[in-house]
């Protein structure tokens, strides 16, 4: 079952409209480039891959969407999928060096996770420090359970003309001036993408306590990311 609260407890799509315009604002604001993306990545601690390994053949299987971020937004608690960052340094236009959410990092090819073979969704603006705010898009194979759901409660972006991430001549651009996670509704072989060499890991220095089991909830104290 997807469905989990009732649906007026969900962000409405006027509301949704005006986060997003919130976030096409700091953005003006911030930093208007993109900058190439050739690949996302999904950091995690050592004993999370060793358990995919042995307890899951190799494969990621969508988890259920914790409460980090507006707390009415529609996908808390109610959609299953995976967090892929994309978030690139303004400056260097490269990955962070370093990680919150552990010490192993599995790089893929960006195409794998977003492309035109997919639906992809405005879902959450939000921070947690004043500073670093966060856009969140989900990525959902057309006509799957889970799109039909984001038809319904979120708002749809087109991959090839949006403020995020967008697809530019067959390759995939970032914006600057946020931090991007994408959400990806999808199971992932992990075995068939190093197979394949779609993707690799590699080791990332890790800092702070790693991922918090609920999440956690936007700084209600920023004017940029709320709407009251």
């Amino acid at each position: 079952k997807t469905e989990t609260m009732s649906t007026n407890q969900y962000l409405s799509m006027e509301q949704l409209t005006m986060l997003y315009d919130k976030s096409v604002e700091i953005i003006n604001k911030k930093d208007r480039r993109f900058a190439p993306l050739p690949a996302m990545w999904r950091d995690k601690p050592t004993s999370y891959w060793n358990r995919i390994r042995a307890n899951y053949s190799g494969f990621m299987i969508p988890y259920r969407k914790d409460f980090n971020g507006t707390e009415k937004s529609a996908i808390n608690g109610n959609i299953l999928g995976l967090f892929f960052n994309g978030s690139l340094h303004n400056k260097s236009k490269k990955p962070p060096t370093f990680s919150y959410f552990g010490n192993q990092r599995l790089i893929v090819n960006s195409s794998f996770i977003v492309n035109v073979h997919q639906n992809i969704y405005f879902v959450d603006f939000y921070c947690h420090n004043l500073r670093d705010h966060y856009v969140t898009l989900v990525v959902a194979r057309p006509g799957s359970v889970v799109d039909r759901f984001c038809q319904r409660h979120l708002m749809q972006i087109n991959v090839f003309n949006n403020p995020f991430l967008k697809i530019v001549n067959g390759k995939l651009y970032v914006t600057l001036g946020v931090n991007i996670e994408v959400f990806y509704t999808d199971i992932v072989d992990v075995n068939r993408v190093i197979q394949d060499r779609i993707g690799k890991f590699m080791p990332v220095t890790f800092r702070g306590k790693g991922s918090k089991e609920f999440g956690i909830p936007k700084n209600l104290a920023c004017k940029v990311c709320n709407l009251w």
